[in-house]
């Protein structure tokens, strides 16, 4: 050896002997030279085992450089120019972000509740709703629009329609639910803060993007071709199970029938809308 940290180590495995070594020699494995002398054996059932040994060598840094002498002269540096005079340009005001961009645009709603055709108090209770679900919805992270929309004709009796709630937005499914369960949990909660802020019992609906209008209008002519179908083969007609507001929307449409009358039969999820003859 010439000064230089160095020796050989053992261990079970050549990992464990280099490890044995570097804290031996407190160097680290980049500061040293590894020599496998035997790489050691398990042995047979414990049986002839040897355990490795290595040869760790330290490795001297090599000594620094001398610069070069023409590195070290300094050089003049010769002065820059004055940066040329630029035109000063008018500051422009930054762009306004539209309101598309934010939220979509509102449909056009009734200015007042005699343009909407129901009561000033089902409509100034319309307008706490709203204030309340845009809250809701915008701590829940949604951007939407909520407007108030007067019920549809499909929707209500005649002479007794409700202001609605509609929740403007993208992708809003989830508001809806199955069978509509988060769509009424939602109107559920809203009538019930505005009736405790209000002391009174108010009408309204709360929907989403006109789903329920959409749905309303299509169940109207499901039915309307379900009793025509219940007419041409004198049987009574099923329909599907559907909620109560639904089932409603099916008994409206068919009171006036002529023909037949509707009836809900069946428990909880399972009740539906049955189309029966009337007799002569």
């Amino acid at each position: 050896m010439t000064g230089e940290k160095g020796g050989e180590f053992r261990g079970k495995t050549i990992e464990a002997a280099i490890n044995a070594g570097l804290t031996a020699l407190q160097l680290s494995r980049e500061e040293v030279e590894v020599e496998v002398i035997r790489p050691g054996s398990r042995g047979v059932l414990g049986i002839g085992a040897e355990d490795a040994i290595v040869r760790l060598t330290g490795i001297q840094p090599e000594p620094p450089q001398p610069a070069n002498k023409s590195e070290l002269r300094p050089v003049k540096a010769e002065p820059k120019p004055p940066p040329e005079p630029r035109p000063s340009e008018p500051r422009s005001a930054p762009k306004p972000v539209s309101k598309a961009e934010t939220c979509p645009e509102p449909a056009k709603t009734p200015g007042s509740a005699a343009e909407a055709g129901v009561s000033s108090k089902d409509w100034a209770a319309a307008e706490m709703g709203k204030d309340f679900l845009a809250g809701l919805l915008g701590r829940a992270g949604l951007r939407v629009t909520v407007e108030v929309v007067t019920q549809s004709a499909a929707e209500a009796e005649e002479g007794d329609r409700v202001p609605v709630l509609n929740i403007v937005g993208d992708d809003l499914g989830v508001l809806i639910g199955r069978q509509n369960e988060v769509l009424s949990a939602l109107e559920f909660i809203t009538r019930l803060a505005v009736n405790q802020q209000s002391h009174s019992r108010s009408q309204f609906t709360v929907d989403v993007n006109g789903y329920r209008a959409k749905r309303a209008e299509s169940l109207r002519k499901l039915g309307l071709r379900m009793a025509e179908q219940a007419v041409q083969s004198g049987r009574t007609v099923s329909l599907e199970p559907m909620p109560p507001s639904e089932r409603r929307i099916i008994h409206l449409a068919l009171r006036d029938h002529p023909k037949v009358f509707t009836q809900s039969v069946g428990e909880g999820d399972r009740r539906k809308v049955t189309i029966v003859l009337k007799k002569e």
